[in-house]
């Protein structure tokens, strides 16, 4: 159902269309600019991985791109956005636009991540440096998206500076968090001990699915409401646990998997329970996590209309925000715990699964 269809059986009226479609179009025109400048904003002089002056950066990819080529139809994928009702995510996206982040040069990206970035790599479990690849690639998008939001709120006139304020220390922690991953995942790098981080789980299927994603969630709760992380607490001693999760399409073949930092404690009871699981359950529970926890899921264009309007799948997706908890007006834990209930993942389609395959 296109957009003008939606307003119609919504019984808005062609005068009342045509006022929308230009105020969207005033809207698009509005944000346009202010993430041009937010972007120059935030720009940054030097490499984060190398330190070394740059002019220009590397278009660095957090999902690899062979992965997103595996899904695209005529280069184009959509992502969790589009499963949301907003005027800003309305459209599909190109692959060179697609999870990617201007923070390191050309060089980096091509030598630092070449074990993880190697689809050869993937007939068996990847190691620990491929791991930490992954890891870095993880904690260097996430930076790179705190950094922006810092430079992006304040060019918002609207934002009362209180609000505004709140944000940036908001981010600040979560950006102390992420540096420190960085700087732990690139010693594993070159670390020549292969304990830094735990493969909690792997799993190769026969199947494509028509999902692609890379990214770090912080569980909040177990499957029994156990608390993981209380993304609420905003006190400097308090670190969030993240589980890195990635899946990825090849060819001819997928992979899903999930790891930790090596001895972490807080995922100890989900990892025992998890571990309990049939394989279709373990498939679904990730998918659930990754469309409540992220933003950054990029999806198949060919999957069925019934599938993308599915009502409980977008309800999902807008969970992300509250998983975030970036506002002064956000839910207490135990409601955050009830939303993000390892024990809904039914009430989704398991994009993971092999009915929804590519190929």
């Amino acid at each position: 159902m296109n957009e003008e269809v939606k307003m119609r059986s919504l019984g808005l009226s062609q005068s009342e269309i045509k006022l929308f479609k230009n105020k969207k179009v005033e809207f698009n025109k509005l944000t346009g600019t202010i993430m041009k400048k937010s972007r120059a904003d935030a720009k940054r002089l030097r490499c984060y991985i190398c330190n070394t002056e740059c002019s220009s950066f590397c278009n660095s990819h957090s999902v690899p791109r062979f992965c997103l080529d595996n899904i695209a139809i005529d280069g184009r994928l959509l992502y969790s956005g589009n499963l949301i009702d907003s005027v800003m995510f309305d459209k599909p996206k190109g692959i060179n636009e697609a999870g990617t982040f201007k923070i390191i040069c050309n060089d980096c990206d091509s030598k630092v991540f070449k074990d993880y970035e190697n689809p050869e790599n993937y007939f068996k479990e990847p190691n620990d440096k491929m791991l930490s690849q992954m890891a870095m690639k993880n904690y260097l998008k996430n930076i790179s998206k705190r950094e922006l939001e810092n430079a992006l709120y304040p060019n918002i006139e609207q934002l009362p500076g209180e609000f505004v304020e709140y944000i940036h220390s908001i981010n600040e922690l979560d950006l102390k968090e992420y540096v420190m991953g960085f700087e732990y995942s690139k010693k594993a790098t070159v670390s020549k001990w292969n304990d830094h981080f735990y493969l909690a789980y792997f799993e190769s299927l026969d199947y494509v699915v028509p999902i692609a994603f890379q990214n770090c969630v912080s569980l909040i709760a177990d499957f029994e409401g156990n608390t993981i992380n209380d993304i609420y607490n905003s006190s400097q001693e308090y670190l969030l646990s993240e589980m890195h999760i990635s899946v990825l399409p090849f060819k001819d073949h997928s992979v899903v998997l999930f790891f930790i930092k090596n001895e972490e404690k807080r995922y100890r009871t989900f990892l025992r329970q998890f571990k309990k699981l049939t394989i279709q359950e373990k498939l679904k529970v990730i998918n659930y996590i990754i469309f409540s926890y992220s933003e950054d899921i990029f999806i198949y264009k060919g999957l069925d209309k019934e599938i993308l309007e599915n009502e409980e799948l977008r309800k999902v997706a807008q969970q992300t925000n509250v998983a975030e908890a970036t506002t002064p007006f956000a839910n207490s834990l135990e409601e955050a715990k009830r939303v993000f209930d390892l024990l809904n993942r039914n009430s989704i389609p398991n994009l993971l699964d092999k009915s929804y395959k590519v190929r």
